[in-house]
């Protein structure tokens, strides 16, 4: 078990410049799980032959513009959509953070659930991160705050009636 603040890890310049992200895990050419501050409104770095799952964490939401039509990105709600897209983001609420999914779907199937409420989770093994959105969470004997990941879990997770979790998993194509 591995639980780290994201906000505490180094952050990367965006494949387009455009902003930044903190890497939380991945394997290289499969999954990459990242957490990306978004202050100005402009286009989403393209990655082609990927899928996306963007789930804001922190803010009152984004537009994401792409072909004459707008993708809502709400406040704990995954959103999946092509890395192929070309996407103009808009804050009309101002900024926000988002938890990033991106996988080649030849290689893994990626998805990211919402857990809510009092409940225990077991550990699984498509299981790679879960992301306390908010309220209070254990596993074993480690308190989880609000915005901190769980990675690498083999015990089961209690979520605590508030709770608003994300889990994110990620299994190989056969």
């Amino acid at each position: 078990m591995h639980l780290l603040d994201p906000r505490s890890l180094p952050p990367v310049p965006w494949k387009n410049g455009g902003g930044v992200t903190r890497e939380i895990a991945g394997e290289p050419g499969h999954w990459r799980l990242s957490l990306a501050e978004v202050t100005v409104e402009g286009p989403f770095s393209v990655f082609p032959g990927q899928m996306r799952i963007l789930t804001v964490v922190h803010g009152s939401g984004m537009e994401l513009h792409t072909d004459g039509r707008v993708l809502q990105a709400q406040l704990g709600a995954p959103l999946p959509f092509s890395g192929d897209l070309p996407i103009t983001g808009r804050l009309p609420d101002g900024p926000v953070r988002n938890l990033n999914l991106i996988f080649d779907p030849r290689r893994v199937s990626g998805s990211v659930s919402v857990h809510t409420g009092t409940r225990t989770l077991a550990a699984t093994p498509e299981e790679v991160a879960l992301y306390l959105l908010s309220g209070t969470a254990s596993c074993q004997t480690t308190a989880i705050a609000a915005g901190q990941v769980l990675l690498s879990r083999e015990t089961p997770l209690k979520l605590g009636p508030d709770a608003l979790a994300l889990g994110v998993a990620i299994s190989r194509q056969t």
